[in-house]
């Protein structure tokens, strides 16, 4: 005899095969980042530094990547760089993909973009 499912037990079945067959995907705490309003982060003095010495080797005008040694790229893409730069260290998108950036570095650029990633 073949038994047909309803649909209100194909709902409870696949709902228990979805929730068993999730994946645990922590990967980590992410990096957290606490601005000093009273401090101004200088894009010249703090950031470009950074930038060239971390970044750049990826990010450049030849890479296909977005040229981060472009200040206009970089402010456009604020909050996408302060999300990869606070990632996990297991994420797989945590930038950069190869060597690191200190807590301080990271604050650097992550405060710099809060302040509005000005020209200074």
């Amino acid at each position: 005899m073949i038994r047909r499912f309803t649909l209100p037990s194909f709902i409870i079945s696949f709902t228990v095969i979805v929730i068993t067959s999730c994946v645990d995907h922590n990967l980590g705490s992410p990096f957290i980042v606490e601005c000093d309003s009273n401090t101004t982060v200088s894009y010249t003095n703090d950031v470009a530094p950074i930038i060239l010495a971390k970044c750049a080797g990826c990010h450049n005008s030849s890479s296909g990547l977005p040229d981060w040694t472009v200040l206009g790229n970089l402010q456009e893409s604020g909050q996408e760089v302060q999300r990869r730069i606070t990632l996990p260290l297991t994420d797989p998108g945590k930038m950069p993909r190869t060597g690191s950036i200190t807590q301080a570095e990271r604050e650097a650029i992550y405060c710099w973009i809060e302040q509005g990633a000005p020209n200074n």
